[in-house]
């Protein structure tokens, strides 16, 4: 038999309606009388309706996220992070890893608050698509006009890489990743590496700007094998994304080679997986809880309000000194 406000409500001593307002986080509620009512809903195994709670609230507290790739690290334990947060705010995360345009249906016919779409799904969606009536918000660069987006300075992360290598005594510096001409992301990250070498008055080799042609580890193995069949190898390489480094860490030891005694390697992307591998990587990026936080606090706002967002927000980068440089 389920349980209902009613059991909550004799077991903390409270009215019907004090209940279902705790339940609901609403002000007119003092903090420890919630409290009593949380724990008592925890400890009795309470689930709301949520078909009945819309009705009223005229919400049903899911928000869908369109995610564009499994396969990826990176994209997994963002994503993983985004929904720890959004739960801590009282929402529930729905995940489709289908193309976004059926994604986006499903989830208006679920009913969903607000749907969180990757840039990387954009690609796939035309000018004639049309936007799902909730607020919709985006990770990168905003895919259309009015759109919200949390956004990372990849240009200055990247840019951040070349600098604390160049200080460090590098002068020949490597970069893997994708050119992607969708993508304003990627793009971002070449003009980083080219700026920032010209900032250091280092010329631009174009042997070193290495296309990886993907984003996962086999695409880093693979243009790290390039890279050492050059007869004048680099003493540093900047990955673009946390994949392509893993990829790149199993080439450098496939062949003997020593990091970062042989050559250094800076990572983009900020996540707890790189501490954890056998040669914890330096990182530049928006750090992963940094990120996540600011996307759940955007999708809540755009929930409550989504006039009231800006059309980007833009994250500051940092760079974190680990054992691989």
């Amino acid at each position: 038999m389920s349980v209902t406000i009613k059991d909550i409500s004799k077991q903390v001593g409270v009215s019907y309606s004090t209940v279902a307002k705790a339940l609901n986080n609403s002000p007119l509620v003092k903090e420890e009388t919630k409290r009593k009512i949380v724990e008592a809903a925890e400890s009795l195994g309470y689930r709301p309706n949520l078909a009945a709670r819309s009705l009223v609230t005229k919400r049903t507290g899911l928000v869908g996220i369109v995610w564009p790739s499994v396969e990826r690290a990176a994209l997994s334990s963002l994503v993983t992070s985004i929904q720890r947060r959004l739960a801590t705010k009282g929402l529930t995360a729905l995940l489709s890893i289908h193309e976004p345009q059926e994604a986006i249906a499903t989830f208006e016919r679920l009913r969903v608050d607000a749907i969180l779409l990757f840039e990387e799904s954009t690609f796939r969606m035309t000018a004639v698509d049309q936007l799902p009536t909730v607020p919709v918000l985006t990770i990168g660069t905003p895919f259309r006009e009015h759109v919200p987006a949390v956004d990372m300075n990849r240009r200055e992360a990247i840019k951040l890489a070349v600098a604390k290598l160049v200080d460090s005594g590098h002068s020949r510096i490597a970069y893997i990743g994708p050119y992607i001409d969708e993508s304003m992301q990627q793009r971002e990250k070449w003009i980083g590496y080219q700026e920032g070498l010209q900032a250091a008055g280092i010329p631009i080799e174009d042997e070193l700007l290495l296309d990886s042609e993907g984003l996962q580890w086999q695409n880093g193995y693979h243009a790290a094998k390039r890279l050492l069949a050059m007869q004048d190898r680099p003493t540093a390489v900047i990955s673009g994304s946390y994949d392509l480094a893993s990829g790149i860490l199993r080439a450098f030891q496939g062949e003997g080679i020593a990091i970062p005694r042989d050559v250094a390697i800076v990572s983009y992307d900020h996540i707890p997986h790189m501490e954890q591998l056998d040669i914890p990587l330096s990182a530049v990026g928006v750090p992963e809880a940094a990120l996540a936080d600011a996307v759940a606090e955007t999708l809540l706002q755009a929930i409550e309000d989504a006039g009231s967002l800006p059309t980007r927000t833009l994250l500051v980068p940092e760079y974190i000194h680990r054992e691989s440089d």
